[in-house]
């Protein structure tokens, strides 16, 4: 499904400057959403091998797993606190701060953001309303709300994730809006071979040893 893009304020950080801000977050949660992706998928491959898990147990399985990585990791992330219903569990979130940004991890395939249903928070959320949290005891409040969306390909492994900046809640997915939502480059991305070393520079060598030995053959002259 194709999200409405919205032109963006100013204020609002484009796709680069949040992956920017958001620093060493993004390989972070490529490591422990993976992690989150295979102890789902072994889960599958013992209990029920070769059958589709329930989606509820399979996003809760993936959600436990993913918040566990992310406090080995530093991140204080916890699982979302809307108000959810059975038909609404697949779709149930991670939710941390990092550098006064609230980063919701939700699951959206192929990279569409989910309806916010009846939760008055998310759709706060979706419309950049700014909340405050704590920063030990100081009160601090948020600049902007980002979405990272993941979805599971047909081995249960993690498909890829999207980086989002929401822009109006919905009900439905079809309801929601975006001011932009890119792919979150792998961090394997980009790593090839290094490039070779340069060549040496010139040190003109010849010409010193040339300098050197010419003075040796002039005494040789003169004897």
């Amino acid at each position: 499904m194709q999200i409405a893009i919205l032109p963006r304020p100013d204020g609002l950080p484009d796709f680069k400057e949040a992956l920017a801000a958001l620093g060493r977050v993004p390989a972070t949660l490529y490591n422990g959403l993976e992690h989150a992706a295979f102890k789902t998928s072994s889960f599958r491959d013992v209990e029920c091998p070769g059958e589709r898990l329930d989606c509820g147990l399979s996003a809760s399985l993936f959600r436990f797993h993913g918040i566990r990585h992310l406090h080995k990791e530093g991140i204080d992330a916890v699982a979302d606190r809307f108000t959810w219903t059975f038909d609404r569990l697949p779709f149930m979130g991670i939710s941390f701060h990092y550098e006064r940004l609230h980063v919701r991890v939700l699951k959206g395939p192929g990279g569409s953001l989910p309806g916010c249903g009846a939760s008055k928070t998310k759709n706060r959320f979706y419309g950049q309303i700014p909340t405050m949290y704590l920063i030990g005891k100081k009160p601090t409040r948020t600049k902007a709300n980002l979405i990272v969306l993941w979805d599971f390909d047909e081995a249960y492994g993690l498909a890829k994730l999207w980086l989002a900046l929401p822009s109006g809640g919905g009900r439905r997915p079809q309801d929601v809006s975006a001011y932009w939502c890119e792919p979150i480059p792998h961090p394997a991305e980009g790593i090839g071979t290094p490039p070779p070393p340069p060549p040496p520079p010139d040190d003109d060598l010849g010409d010193l040893i040339q300098r050197e030995e010419t003075p040796k053959q002039q005494r040789k002259t003169h004897r």
